[in-house]
């Protein structure tokens, strides 16, 4: 396996966690005060590369065991990810082209094949298939989907569904199997008491996985099937069901969801903000801070317009914007000069 080089590892490792998000974990792999300095960002890079040259070079049972490892011992990544998440967002890095796409799902088919008890080959090709249905159906508005695009939208997340489907019934059981067939779910329009079973079992199995706490209530926002006041009812429910910090810090996580994807159907006066900064400063405290978390705050101090939190997350932020946040440059460079124009002492 070829090494990297600094450059290639920081890149490599922003994407994935990029595209990555309580009760407090056990096992933490992690010093609460960690800096993300390039050196962490390195070494995460090196780990996300054998991950995916594991999977180009068949270490079928290589990777089965560091699922099965993160799955058991629960550890976080500075910023508090779980490494398990980011492990299946390594997997599936996007490819550039429909047919890097076919040989990426060949790789993960052949696992299937040759490990049929491996439930995370099952969940990784899931993943990969509903990422390929949305690429065909793209962001658009419903109406600006071609017939072709519906067609292809449909068959791969069918596809999906039914590799998860068949794995449905395997032990012990991976919490993020709930959180694909939820991603299944809101693509066919699951109802309500559907969508709401499959997140009630993921709780149970694994209550501490925040990312189906997310998955639920971007389901719930006006978009897709919620009513106004649905999404922002469900993530206080759920962080005063904990209450403390880890109430705090699981709303914080939930409102970087609503926040970035609600759009216009949702208003972020829905949300405490106030209750939002407080969960991430006892996500820091416990796992320290990363390049997502800090951009996070900051796009979310920029939409509610307080402009001194903005410029303090500006000022740590530096040139490392994250594209999993922002989207682009340009808004982020808007932001962070809105904050600063905004500043009493530039005058």
């Amino acid at each position: 396996m070829s090494i990297l080089n600094r450059a290639q590892c920081v890149f490599l490792v922003s994407l994935v966690l990029s595209t990555c998000s309580p009760t407090p974990a056990q096992n933490t792999d992690s010093n609460a005060n960690t800096p993300d300095d390039d050196e962490t960002i390195l070494h995460e890079g090196k780990w996300i590369h054998s991950i995916q040259s594991g999977l180009i070079e068949e270490k079928f049972d290589d990777l089965d065991r560091m699922a099965e490892q993160y799955r058991r011992d629960k550890s976080r990544l500075p910023g508090g990810d779980w490494r398990l998440h980011v492990f299946y967002s390594a997997l599936d890095a996007p490819q550039m082209s429909d047919q890097g796409t076919q040989d990426h799902l060949a790789h993960l088919e052949h696992w299937m094949q040759q490990r049929p008890s491996s439930l995370t080959a099952r969940i990784a090709l899931a993943t990969s298939l509903s990422r390929w249905a949305w690429i065909a159906r793209g962001n658009g508005y419903a109406s600006t989907v071609t017939a072709d695009g519906w067609r292809l939208f449909n068959e791969r997340i069918k596809q999906s569904q039914t590799v998860l489907d068949a794995a449905a019934h395997m032990s012990p059981m991976c919490p993020q199997w709930y959180s694909e067939m939820m991603t299944v779910g809101l693509a066919l329009n699951w109802d309500a008491a559907r969508m709401k079973d499959i997140f009630d079992q993921g709780v149970q199995s694994e209550p501490g996985y925040f990312y189906l706490y997310r998955q639920y209530a971007n389901y719930l926002l006006p978009k897709w099937d919620g009513h106004p006041g649905d999404a922002s009812a469900f993530a206080k429910s759920s962080a005063d069901s904990l209450s403390g910090n880890a109430g705090d810090t699981l709303y914080f996580q939930i409102a970087t969801v609503l926040i970035r994807h609600g759009d216009d159907s949702f208003s972020i006066h829905e949300m405490n903000w106030d209750r939002i900064q407080h969960g991430y400063h006892a996500l820091s405290t416990q796992y320290g801070t990363s390049r997502r978390t800090m951009n996070q705050l900051a796009f979310m101090a920029y939409k509610f317009k307080d402009a001194p939190v903005a410029r303090q997350q500006f000022a740590m932020i530096g040139d490392k914007w994250s594209r999993g946040v922002w989207r682009n440059r340009q808004l982020f460079d808007r932001a962070r000069d809105w904050s600063i124009a905004h500043d009493p002492s530039y005058r």
